[in-house]
């Protein structure tokens, strides 16, 4: 079976990875796990576990296996990557994605120099690991796809949020602005909602995930690269 390993910094993160390989790869060609990563080094003062927070289902001949790990943080995907690397290379995985936010740690200027800092240390004799950065927060992916909006509450319309909140997320690159997560919780409240990390499901479930993976990855490149390898993943 070919498996890959998507690590990934909280929740909405697993969330919305899972929708997306389901959507490209079918529900019954793939078996999904989800596990997290807790503790461990100098500043927790805890021991490290990786435990179990979702089972894949029971094979029934599924050619695929994805691993999406929980690491409980931005500043953690790459500490948990280099920690896992050799073991997930042993385990016959082809390739790791590490997705992560860009927020709060880093601004747009910073981007080039927190590139240069994913790649290093990763051991290139090891299986490869793909970096796809979510700007400046996975919540940009969800305003772009705007036509979920009405499905949260149908008084959240584009008109409304552009003659609200002054900007137009069918048309405005939302990866430019400041803090999406409160954009998306503005816009929620347009309708009476709250757009909270918790209650990711629900927003997930209400995007067009097939306008994301056909159409909005020409507008979000870093979204395109995350698609196309996954994509790719499942054609080897």
């Amino acid at each position: 079976m070919n498996k890959l390993a998507v690590f990934v910094e909280g929740y909405t993160d697993v969330v919305f990875v899972e929708k997306l390989v389901v959507e490209i790869a079918g529900e019954q060609n793939v078996q999904i796990e989800h596990r997290e990563i807790r503790g461990g080094g100098a500043r927790s003062g805890s021991r490290r576990t990786f435990a179990r927070v979702s089972a894949a289902r029971p094979g029934t001949g599924q050619k695929y296996y994805v691993l999406i790990v929980d690491c409980g943080g931005d500043h953690l995907v790459k500490t948990r990557i280099i920690e896992e690397h050799e073991n997930f290379d042993r385990g016959g995985y082809q390739k790791i994605i590490g997705l992560r936010d860009v927020r709060p740690d880093f601004t747009h200027a910073d981007i080039p120099r927190l590139r240069r800092g994913l790649a290093h240390q990763i051991r290139t004799s090891l299986i490869p690991v793909e970096w796809v950065l979510a700007i400046l927060e996975v919540e940009a992916w969800f305003l772009t796809e705007a036509t979920h909006f009405p499905r949260i509450d149908p008084a959240i319309t584009t008109a409304a949020i552009q003659a609200t909140l002054g900007f137009n997320p069918e048309t405005d690159p939302m990866d430019l602005r400041p803090t999406p997560a409160d954009d998306m919780n503005d816009c929620y409240q347009i309708g009476g909602q709250v757009y909270q990390k918790g209650n990711a499901p629900t927003t997930v479930n209400a995007l067009d995930i097939a306008a994301i993976y056909l159409e909005l990855t020409e507008r979000i490149s870093d979204l395109k690269n995350l698609c196309a390898s996954i994509s790719a993943f499942l054609q080897s």
